[in-house]
């Protein structure tokens, strides 16, 4: 999930030379540089809520959802300068094993923000859906919050990424990519008949309510 990021945000992105709890070195094919390691975690690893964050957090997500994200920037499937030249750097095997690392880790703990308003579209949209418009409920592929914090997700879809915590504007870019046909990485076009369907307020009331929830420190 992603939109274009300025190049000043994203210039650590794909940082090489740094060496990173999570880094892989990468193939002398890799034009990024022989023998660098990668610096993923620089932007993708969890930590406190930012509320410039547009970039999405990785730890816990599903290892088949974050390879084929890495196919779709090789694939050009899906755009950003940082990103094609980062997963064309790993290559396919070396997409999965970040994957796999990602993917092994644990997901952070998470729990409503003190400031929460409520967003009585979004958790329509989230836990009931609107079937006179085709649109399933969010959770029913992403999952739907426990009752009490810490956050724990249920009914999740096994190569779905979860969207509690993750940045809003990160979100919102996401949704919006999504709705203008700019991202294509989606299986089968689901998430591409969903947000088109969305208006603006509806995918803004979307990000701000997933958003809500913040990584404990």
């Amino acid at each position: 999930m992603g939109r274009t990021m300025p190049p000043a945000k994203t210039t650590r992105c794909a940082a090489v030379g740094l060496v990173t709890a999570c880094g892989i070195w990468i193939g002398p094919a890799a034009s990024i540089g022989q023998n660098a390691l990668l610096s993923c975690p620089t932007c993708h690893t969890a930590a406190p809520s930012d509320d410039d964050r547009i970039y999405p957090i990785l730890n816990g997500q599903p290892a088949p959802y974050i390879a084929r994200q890495l196919e779709a920037y090789r694939e050009g499937l899906r755009e950003h300068p940082q990103m094609q030249a980062t997963a064309h750097a790993l290559g396919p095997e070396g997409a999965i094993r970040q994957a796999k690392t990602y993917g092994d880790m644990p997901r952070p703990a998470l729990q409503r923000s003190e400031d929460f308003q409520p967003v009585p579209d979004a958790e329509r949209l989230v836990l009931d859906g609107d079937w006179s418009r085709g649109l399933p409920p969010c959770a029913s592929c992403h999952g739907a919050p426990a009752s009490e914090p810490p956050l724990v997700e249920q009914g999740f879809a096994r190569e779905a990424p979860y969207l509690h915590g993750q940045p809003e504007n990160y979100l919102a870019l996401t949704l919006e990519a999504y709705a203008e046909g700019a991202r294509k990485s989606d299986p089968m076009g689901r998430m591409r008949a969903f947000a088109e369907q969305l208006t603006p307020a509806e995918r803004g009331a979307l990000a701000q309510y997933y958003s809500s929830w913040e990584i404990i420190e």
